[in-house]
């Protein structure tokens, strides 16, 4: 079992980094400088949210997502079609289901034994604001260009810098996810192509676990597995 909990951390963390698809994100700018928390706030005003985006990764390749929200209670991910992140609340807690297509391995783990396994930043905010706070100093100010807009959502640009990271980010307020997010060059590395505020079906976040090798990661962490 030992195995297959080196399996998981080495290769099925690389595919929830693949997942998560994260910017750790930068004109006229504003001097004022801002707090990480006062901007990028999971306030969204709906209580379900779907949409479709694209994005570059840091090796240069492109990727599609997929994700639904309901409330604070229900998340899904779904990155070029094959691999799955589920986060459900049960109780007071979150669990993070990790469903591998190619490989045929569903992951189950509590959010205490990702931060065991060494991915401390996998949280409820970061995986539903899709945005990933830096660790270490940052600078955040407002940007006064024109506000963007994907259909009707308009978001708001703000420049953050982190090392040698500048990113522009578009932030949408109303959904509390960025619309688009421009690197360095201006070039784009995340964009939502399209939007839906409209309750979905239930069964949206059921998992289908029929032919997959299933993985308790809260069992294969513990000390006391062999």
């Amino acid at each position: 079992m030992r195995n297959t909990f080196i399996y998981i951390k080495g290769v099925g963390l690389r595919a929830l980094s693949l997942l998560l698809g994260f910017f750790i994100t930068f004109s006229s700018a504003s001097s004022r400088e801002l707090r990480w928390e006062d901007v990028f706030k999971d306030r969204p005003i709906y209580k379900y949210i779907y949409f479709k985006a694209q994005y570059t990764d840091e090796r240069g390749f492109k990727h599609q997502l997929e994700y639904w929200r309901e409330g604070m209670i229900k998340l899904k991910r779904v990155t070029d079609g094959s691999l799955e992140l589920y986060v459900l609340k049960r109780g007071k807690k979150h669990l993070y289901y990790i469903v591998d297509k190619k490989r045929g391995i569903l992951a189950k783990a509590s959010r205490q034994t990702l931060y065991l396994m060494g991915e401390f930043s996998y949280n409820w905010n970061s995986l539903a604001n899709n945005l990933h706070k830096p660790v270490g100093p940052y600078k955040l100010r407002k940007l006064y260009y024109k506000e963007g807009k994907i259909d009707v959502y308009r978001c708001d640009w703000y420049m953050l810098s982190y090392k040698n990271n500048i990113q522009r980010i578009c932030w949408s307020k109303t959904l509390s996810i960025p619309l688009i997010i421009e690197d360095k060059n201006k070039r784009i590395v995340w964009k939502v192509d399209y939007i839906s505020t409209k309750p979905f079906n239930e069964n949206v976040f059921y998992i289908n676990k029929k032919g997959l090798f299933r993985v308790n990661l809260d069992k294969e962490a513990s000390p006391s597995a062999d």
